[in-house]
């Protein structure tokens, strides 16, 4: 009994990790997306948006992102 979810499309993806990249926190783009904070945290630790480096209210942006890179 894995997933209960539905799958996130590229596209999604691709706007949450936008999201990633600015200073909205994770409560805030789970509101914005409609999605748990749990998944929006599990595309940031898939693609590497934001390294919290031990702490969990603050973060340093990671500089390069090659999934958004890729896609434009």
């Amino acid at each position: 009994m894995a997933g209960k979810g539905f799958h996130f499309t590229d596209d999604y993806v691709r706007r949450v990790v936008a999201l990633l990249a600015t200073d909205m926190t994770i409560a805030e783009i789970g509101e914005r997306m409609s999605c748990s904070r749990t998944s929006i945290v599990t595309i940031n630790r898939k693609f590497q948006v934001r390294a919290y480096a031990g702490r969990r209210s603050t973060w340093e942006p990671v500089e390069f992102c090659s999934f958004l890179q890729n896609q434009s």
